[in-house]
């Protein structure tokens, strides 16, 4: 029995079943382990197969499963994505939204990452993030990055990065998608569990993160994440959108993206693997040793 963050967990020291969708999880708002037969464009409104390399094949998810291959060849940068929407938004272009006339502010999200035996390289910098779509010109209220280091010491850990376009005023400041020049960047955490290195290659690993906006003129805004339920940082002093919610036509979390982009490039020819998306409005377990 484990306490963290409040949250109390209770499980055996024996491996149980992983994530299925066909059992809805508690609070949930989306989930996908690719067992579904439905076309990926139908549940995400963003989906890049980077020309058939980060695709759905049978066998490379969690116990044999299926699951989604994302190949690089070395030196490649972008190598497909999916992006999920919920809630409201701005963009009739973020279809397939879950709860469609919801206002998130506190979610939960899981995904599951494998990297291939003999990976080099590190996290490959990109992996997910939670973010408030804030306008039609996708201008962003905050965004909850949770990638890989770029320095030697911390390319093997995940790290949690927050950034807000919104300014301590509640003014929208920046102009555009990843505007980095006009976000507040908050201050990244790493982990302490080396996920993507090269000895942890071949390995199953569950990423957990969780969000909360802050109440409007508040400094009480949360991010944290967990790695198989290890704890790995965690902020609950945050100012994501200052008072820039206390208005109308505001918006909350309304997109969640998985990503596959490297940065510098890959250093070679390699592959990594997803299974078991999840988003919900309440704790994830990861359920799986």
């Amino acid at each position: 029995m484990i306490t963290v963050a409040g949250i109390l967990f209770s499980w055996s020291a024996t491996a149980q079943e992983c994530l299925t969708c066909k059992t809805p999880a508690a609070g949930q708002i989306f989930c996908d382990d690719f067992e579904s037969e439905q076309n990926l464009s139908e549940r995400y409104f963003g989906y890049d197969d980077d020309d058939g390399e980060f695709i759905i094949k049978n066998g490379v998810g969690r116990n044999g499963s299926r699951g989604m291959r994302v190949k690089w060849q070395k030196g490649e940068v972008e190598a497909g994505v999916l992006q999920k929407a919920i809630g409201r938004s701005p963009d009739w272009g973020m279809h397939h939204s879950e709860f469609l006339d919801s206002n998130f502010n506190e979610i939960y999200w899981r995904i599951d990452v494998r990297t291939e035996p003999g990976w080099e390289g590190g996290g490959g910098d990109k992996l997910t993030r939670a973010t408030t779509i804030a306008t039609k010109n996708w201008q962003q209220g905050m965004i909850a990055h949770l990638w890989s280091g770029g320095s030697d010491s911390t390319r093997d850990f995940l790290v949690m990065d927050p950034a807000s376009g919104i300014n301590d005023e509640g003014k929208l400041v920046s102009n555009r998608y990843n505007d980095f020049d006009h976000l507040r960047w908050m201050g990244n955490r790493k982990g302490n569990i080396d996920l993507f290195s090269t000895r942890r290659s071949g390995e199953w690993f569950c990423v957990v993160g969780h969000i909360k906006l802050n109440t409007p003129g508040r400094s009480d805004g949360v991010f944290e994440y967990w790695i198989n339920d290890s704890i790995q940082n965690s902020r609950r002093d945050l100012n994501w959108h200052s008072t820039w919610n206390s208005g109308s036509g505001t918006y909350g979390i309304n997109a969640v993206f998985f990503e596959n982009y490297w940065n510098r490039g890959a250093v070679k020819d390699e592959e990594r693997y997803f299974d078991n998306i999840l988003i919900t409005k309440t704790p994830i377990r990861c359920k799986c040793n």
